[in-house]
């Protein structure tokens, strides 16, 4: 039997946990510390091979990534980030991570590998909200700029592309900053999207053509959004109240259901069903007339939250809503009765992000630990695109050092994660490994025996392995908050290597 849990995290550093527990009956399965994440900042990597599973977290304070797995509740890996990373998104398949930056910039990660694919500027104010379509052909960006912009991933991930990518679709019918996005089940060509605003409104899109369907207004600012799985309806959470009250207890926050079919009374009598969507009309949600049963306008609408609602996510079948508030306040309610069952007071802070999933392989209790399925492959982040690296990177002058190349950024804030990446940007190291391959070349095929020529070529490749030594102290060094020190690699230094390498090989093929 699968057992579906809820994976909840906040934004106040006075927290700092992260709470894994059973969404039916709220018992406390796992907590993982030193976590602090923005919002929208935790996601799942999931592994359709059924493999351990991971997540990632996003800190708050620095630009520093941490990596959890269910079976500890210490941080598995942590990496630096080249930005601070403000909202996080994970492929369907899990195999892509994007993070969006305050300045507007996003990076795109492949997560077993680590290469950092492109890093480019999608928005001209900070990214709120990144999301993966359930296909994995389109990302997803909101922004404080009121935009969102929907991008084909195959043109993010193309590496030899050096320009800025274009989006393929841009929507800017919002007037305020995008607070949440979630995409419909289905292929690009069947999926609906559903975007939210500080302005009041929510609106569906139609990703194949990028038209607008339908827009829902609502009487207050939506802050998040949690969609169907079978698409009969979306859930907004206002992040003002519904009434002005004289003490906070009676203010509510309120979660609206927005139905996406209505029923039709023709005039033949017959009652059919038909979609709210098609004419790019106005739909109000919480706007209707006298108040019947408690409820204004006979609106379907969830009450329970005393202050802002900031994130809200579905269980698999689209039963049990999950909610949290910027209090720490977590409700699970029962969807078709819109009634809470269960409330859950364990944060401490600002709730910042709520995932639902099925109990993963690692907490089986009948599992030992030597039975423990691997972990999903996971590398640290590159801080430097892929497109610069190698082939693809900028070209290799004999004159240039590291410190001289400008696409290498040298800080003291580099850790050790990518002092790799910097040490093949340098035209220095392009060389040593010219000559590497050389020498490696050279012994394909001939025997080593005793000889003059032997001895040669084993102390040139000796020489060769102390320069990268000599190059590594280099960049050490200019790590270091001190002055850098004068090149010890020179073009004449390893012509007179290889000269010496061509001469012994001769001497031994002769």
């Amino acid at each position: 039997m699968f057992v579906e849990l809820a994976l909840t995290s906040s934004s106040d550093s006075a927290d700092g946990t992260t709470y894994l527990w059973n969404l039916h009956t709220g018992s406390l399965l796992s907590s993982f510390k030193q976590n602090v994440t923005p919002l929208q900042s935790l996601a799942l990597v999931n592994n359709p091979r059924n493999t351990g599973s991971l997540f990632l977290a996003a800190q708050a304070d620095k630009g520093m990534m941490h990596v959890y797995n269910y079976q500890k509740d210490q941080v598995y890996l942590k990496f630096p980030l080249p930005d601070k990373i403000v909202c996080l998104a994970t492929s369907t398949r899990g195999v892509y991570c994007a993070g969006g930056t305050e300045s507007g910039r996003i990076h795109i990660w492949e997560i077993a590998t680590g290469i950092l694919h492109r890093t480019f500027d999608a928005h001209y104010k900070k990214i709120t909200v990144l999301r993966f379509s359930a296909d994995d052909t389109v990302l997803f960006s909101g922004s404080e700029d009121a935009v969102v912009h929907v991008w084909m991933l195959t043109s993010l991930l193309d590496d030899s592309l050096t320009d800025s990518p274009a989006p393929h679709y841009s929507w800017t019918d919002h007037t305020l900053s995008i607070t949440d996005i979630q995409c419909g089940i289905g292929r690009f060509h069947g999926a609906r999207v559903v975007t939210s605003s500080l302005d009041h409104t929510c609106k569906l899109w139609d990703l194949s053509t990028g038209t607008l369907l339908t827009t829902f207004l609502f009487p207050t600012k939506i802050m998040a959004l949690a969609f169907d799985p079978a698409e009969r309806y979306f859930l907004a959470a206002s992040g003002t109240p519904a009434s002005t009250a004289s003490t906070a207890n009676e203010a509510d926050y309120l979660i609206y259901q927005a139905l996406l079919y209505k029923s039709k009374h023709t005039q033949q009598g017959y009652t059919t069903i038909e979609a709210v969507d098609g004419d790019a009309g106005l739909e109000q949600i919480g706007l209707g007339g006298a108040k019947r049963n408690g409820v204004r306008g006979g609106d379907l609408v969830f009450r329970g939250h005393h202050h802002p609602i900031l994130r809200l996510a579905l269980n698999f079948d689209g039963t049990a809503l999950v909610s949290g508030d910027n209090k720490g306040g977590l409700m699970v309610w029962d969807v078709a009765s819109r009634q809470m069952v269960r409330e859950i007071k364990q944060h401490k802070g600002a709730i910042s992000s709520i995932h639902t999933m099925f109990q993963p392989v690692d907490l089986y209790s009948n599992t030992t630990l030597a039975d423990k399925p691997k972990l999903s492959p996971i590398t640290p982040f590159k801080r430097i695109p892929q497109s610069r690296i190698g082939e693809g990177g900028p070209e290799v002058s004999a004159n240039s050092s590291i410190a001289d190349d400008p696409l290498v950024m040298v800080g003291h804030s580099t850790s050790g994660v990518d002092k790799s990446a910097v040490l093949a940007q340098s035209s220095e190291y392009q060389i040593l490994e010219s000559a590497r391959r050389t020498i490696v070349q050279s012994r394909t095929g001939v025997v080593v025996g005793s000889g003059s020529g032997s001895s040669d070529g084993v102390s040139a490749y000796q020489e060769l392995e102390q320069k990268y030594a000599e190059l590594e102290a280099k960049l050490a060094s200019m790590m270091a908050p001190v002055a850098p020190v004068a090149p010890v690699v020179s073009t004449s230094d390893i012509s007179a290597a290889l000269s010496g390498l061509r001469t012994s090989t001769k001497r031994r093929k002769a």
